[in-house]
């Protein structure tokens, strides 16, 4: 993930106290930390435009991952402190993701195509 993200997410899951805070902090744990420019392949970051199928259900999703503040669920903005938004952040196209919910039920998932992301965000 590019350093910019890392910095503002660290910040955000320092403070959620949720499932998908856990998550990200999680995902952070095991980032590698690129420069802005130094990305050859694109991945899930902050305003990304994520498609994914969602393999329990065979659905392809599309939705953008975005800031707490910013989270719109009509409008396909998810929070990166969701657990969606949370295993979602730094993966690229063909990356597959599972967990657990706190109601017990598996999750996985797998990126179709990843873009639109804001390499300023």
């Amino acid at each position: 993930m590019t350093a910019p993200d890392y910095d503002r997410l660290s910040i955000l899951c320092a403070t959620a106290r949720t499932l998908g805070g856990q998550m990200l902090a999680e995902e952070l744990d095991r980032a590698f930390v690129v420069r802005v420019d130094d990305t050859d392949q694109p991945f899930v970051r902050l305003h990304s435009q994520v498609e994914y199928l969602d393999l329990p259900s065979g659905r392809t999703r599309t939705l953008e991952v975005v800031p707490p503040e910013e989270a719109d669920i009509d409008r396909g903005r998810v929070s990166v402190l969701s657990p969606v938004g949370a295993a979602l952040i730094g993966l690229a196209a063909g990356d597959s993701h599972r967990w657990t919910g706190e109601d017990g039920r598996p999750h996985v998932f797998v990126v179709v195509d990843v873009g639109g992301a804001d390499v300023d965000a």
